[in-house]
């Protein structure tokens, strides 16, 4: 049995060996796949980066379009690049605003770039974007622009103003502001520009009270005597469409008399779509035709003026004259 004792420890022996090799695999063999296994097995990554990518994936959590191919991005970078700007800027356009017509992030997102954008290029082309949306949050940009100290942001808001008609009686009010505190003369352009004429009579949401037409006439006239002869030419267009009685006569005929050409031709076709008796618009057109002192573009533009009225009082008559026949 003594002699037995040895073999029966060799197998133990061995055992015990191997459990002290495994941990540190100091063999060629276990080296090489120690070296294996930590090529295969990638480094822990810093806790950094992985707090960088969680609060990635929470500033952008419920936006839609998180992931590599943001189609807004790339529409965006497209319009944006001077080669679109030759290209399909309008269909560029048109997918962009719809992309955000559909996904009211997107509206806010723009409408949050404008509000950063240093660049006049750039925020020309957000508002130009803008333009043929019509919803409260380019409603509420546009008033926060028109009333703004800047002249430039009061010109944009006013642009804007034109372009939504939305909320008619609260644009009429903003709009109604910036004629009566506004100096500058580019802004009042604007201003006169999104000034929309008076309403049918059938459409009660947009009519407009007696006394605010009033008001509105009264201001009218005096841009009419405005520095600017632009200013003055838009107001005599906007008198003719807002005042259809006689009042404003003695205006429209001190803008066929004013010192710059401009203003006297727009004048001519201001008078004829007024509301003004036709027999003193022919008697002030006629002033116009024989007057030695004006040039010939003016007096022809008067004779056109004249003869349209006259066709038309000839078929007025002719449709009454038929009535009364039919009758």
């Amino acid at each position: 049995m003594k002699k037995f004792l040895p073999l029966l420890a060799l197998p133990l022996l061995v055992l015990l060996v191997s459990i002290f090799m495994l941990p540190g695999q100091d063999t060629a063999g276990g080296s090489s796949t120690q070296s294996a296994g930590r090529a295969q097995t990638p480094a822990a990554e810093p806790v950094s980066n992985r707090l960088a990518q969680f609060t990635s994936l929470w500033s952008n959590a419920g936006s839609p379009g998180t992931e590599a191919t943001n189609p807004f991005d790339q529409l965006w970078t497209r319009l944006i690049s001077p080669a679109d700007q030759n290209g399909a800027g309008d269909d560029t356009q048109d997918q962009l605003r719809k992309l955000m017509q559909e996904q009211p992030y997107y509206l806010k997102r723009i409408i949050s770039l404008y509000q950063k954008e240093q660049s006049p290029q750039i925020r020309e082309i957000i508002r130009n974007l803008l333009s043929g949306i019509r919803s409260p949050e380019v409603f509420t940009l546009s008033r926060q622009l028109a009333s703004s100290a800047e002249s430039e942001q009061r010109i944009m808001g006013l642009i804007m103003l034109r372009d939504l008609n939305i909320y008619p009686q609260e644009e009429l009010q903003l709009i109604r502001l910036s004629l009566n505190n506004e100096q500058q003369a580019a802004v009042i352009l604007q201003a006169l520009a999104a000034l929309k004429p008076p309403a049918v009579p059938d459409a009660p949401a947009s009519r407009i009270d007696a006394k605010t037409t009033k008001d509105i006439i009264s201001k009218l006239q005096s841009l009419t005597q405005n520095a600017d002869p632009a200013v003055r030419s838009q107001s005599v267009l906007q008198l003719a469409q807002w005042d259809k009685n006689d009042s404003s006569l003695n205006y429209f005929s001190a803008a066929l008399n004013d010192p710059v050409a401009s203003v006297r031709q727009t004048a001519i076709f201001a008078l004829a779509q007024s509301g003004t008796n036709a027999d003193a618009v022919k008697q002030l057109l006629n002033g116009v035709i024989n007057n030695a002192g004006e040039n010939i573009a003016i007096k022809t533009s008067a004779k056109q003026v004249l003869e349209a009225m006259s066709v038309k009082q000839l078929s007025t008559l002719e449709v009454a004259e038929q009535r009364k026949t039919q009758a």
